[in-house]
């Protein structure tokens, strides 16, 4: 399953970044990752990036991350990430869960 992140642009991407789910930021640049089934989580291998969710409300919270630093995203929640001033990042997917067996 791949992530639903930004479908034109990334895929283009794909073939010259470091992993199929790793991308350069430029300075000041903004991306949407949209929503997913199930939870993620965005690594930053260097620089620092500015991170939020898509909310429209007063849950949304801002995080700032360095290089070396995770963040946990939600199944369902979309966000927008950009490099302050310059980063790479990785979206990393978790599995999803084990189906149930009845005894």
């Amino acid at each position: 399953m791949s992530p639903q992140f930004m479908p034109d642009s990334h895929h283009a991407q794909r073939a010259s970044a470091a992993a199929p789910w790793e991308w350069p930021l430029a300075p000041g640049e903004v991306r949407r990752i949209d929503a997913a089934p199930v939870p993620r989580w965005l690594d930053v291998a260097c620089g620092r990036v500015w991170l939020t969710p898509t909310r429209d409300d007063d849950l949304a919270t801002d995080h700032w991350l360095d290089a070396g630093e995770r963040l946990a995203l939600p199944a369902g929640s979309a966000w927008l990430v950009e490099a302050w001033p310059s980063a790479r990042v990785a979206l990393h997917q978790s599995a999803p869960p084990a189906p149930s067996v009845a005894c």
